[in-house]
């Protein structure tokens, strides 16, 4: 059974976060979202390095393409890819088109590595979803680093 919504709200009211739910028709992707989301935007991708034994959510500004040989670089890889619709469920319980730090509650085994492009404001808000792709949920960057702290995530910050 995949991740749930509810287990998403879950997890914010137990860590007491403050939110703003945007509930929108489904993004499966940021490039040309048809509407206006509140605040600074982004995308996250799912990397396995070249051996598939390490896992990368990378999370960078929605305008922003992702140059995997640049970040393979910086993470001392051989190369990156996208992982399988199959690791995604495997590893943090979701589908494509639906992923989510907010996921990350999922990888029991904490084989994903959290990588953050340093331009994101990290004085801003950030949006992710929910573990469904029909709503945006909007929060203090500093609540998501929170939240990261909590789950066991030492996020590492790059220029991407």
């Amino acid at each position: 059974m995949a991740a749930t919504e509810q287990e998403a709200y879950d997890l914010l009211t137990k860590l007491a976060i403050q939110y703003e739910a945007v509930h929108h028709p489904p993004i499966t992707s940021v490039i040309d979202v048809p509407y206006e989301l509140p605040g600074p935007q982004v995308k996250n991708l799912v990397l396995k390095s070249k051996k598939g034994k390490r896992l990368y959510l990378v999370i960078l500004p929605d305008e922003k393409k992702a140059d995997l040989k640049a970040l393979a670089e910086q993470l001392e890889e051989k190369r990156l890819s996208f992982v399988s619709e199959e690791t995604l469920v495997e590893v943090l319980n979701i589908p494509a088109g639906t992923v989510t730090p907010l996921a990350l509650s999922n990888d029991s085994g904490k084989k994903v590595t959290v990588v953050l492009d340093q331009s994101i404001d990290r004085e801003d808000t950030v949006g992710f979803h929910p573990n469904v792709n029909t709503t945006t949920l909007i929060m203090p960057f500093k609540e998501f680093e929170r939240l990261l702290t909590h789950l066991g995530y030492d996020p590492i910050f790059i220029k991407l």
